[in-house]
């Protein structure tokens, strides 16, 4: 039986969300090492969507800096996500 979600720590939901980005981008990452050329599931699954700010300068005269913030994310790592979020539902 799951254990409901206001017994649980916010904490703990923002890591286990994190190991399953990562995890998902991990698996990512070894699907693209599979040596079949490029192929439909390859692509599919691999392919990323990036959206962020990129490059911002900031002049003060004295001080100039450049900063950005990029995400990525590909079909991989949301899976990742919802399998994390699935095995948290049943963490006590």
């Amino acid at each position: 039986m799951a254990v409901q979600l206001k017994d649980k720590k916010f904490g703990t939901l923002v890591l286990i969300v994190l190991f399953g980005v990562i995890a998902g981008a991990l698996m990512s990452e070894l699907i693209k090492l599979i040596p079949v050329g490029d192929n439909v599931f390859k692509t599919f699954f691999t392919h990323p969507l990036e959206f962020g700010l990129d490059n911002i300068a900031v002049n003060l005269i004295a001080l100039k800096f450049h900063f950005g913030i990029k995400f990525q994310f590909t079909l991989m790592s949301i899976i990742g996500v919802f399998l994390s979020l699935y095995f948290f539902r049943w963490y006590k």
